[in-house]
C-alpha cells in the first residue's frame, strides 16, 4: 500500500507545473545585494548585551526559583562553624539543622 502512495506522490510531483525563472533574475539578485548593507562588527557592549539577551529567563517565577535555589546552595556550602575569637557563644544560622540537636 505504501508503494502505491509513493507512486502517486511521484506522479503528482512530476505532473506539477514548474515556472521558469525570469531572465533578469541574476541581475535583480545582484542589485538587491548591492543595496543591502554589509554586516559590521558590533561594539563590545552590544555583543555582551546580545549574549545576555540569549540567556534570559522567560518567566519571573523561574528567576525567583533560581535565586532561591542558588541561595540554598550557597548557604549549605558555607562553613557551619567559624572559629572567631570575638564570640564563641553565638548561635550558627545552620545550628538548627545539625543532627545532634533536637528541635522539640
Amino acid at each position: 500500500m505504501s508503494d502505491n502512495r509513493d507512486e502517486k506522490l511521484e506522479t503528482l510531483l512530476r505532473s506539477r507545473r514548474i515556472e521558469p525563472a525570469s531572465s533578469d533574475l541574476t541581475q535583480r539578485i545582484i542589485l538587491k545585494a548591492q543595496r543591502t548593507s554589509q554586516i559590521k562588527t558590533p561594539p563590545f557592549w552590544q555583543s555582551v548585551r546580545d549574549l545576555f539577551g540569549e540567556f534570559h529567563l522567560p518567566k519571573p517565577a523561574y528567576v525567583l526559583a533560581s535565586a532561591l535555589v542558588l541561595g540554598v546552595v550557597i548557604g549549605f556550602s558555607a562553613p557551619q562553624e567559624t572559629h572567631l575569637a570575638v564570640d564563641d557563644s553565638g548561635v550558627s544560622i545552620q545550628g538548627f539543622l545539625s543532627a545532634d540537636e533536637a528541635l522539640l
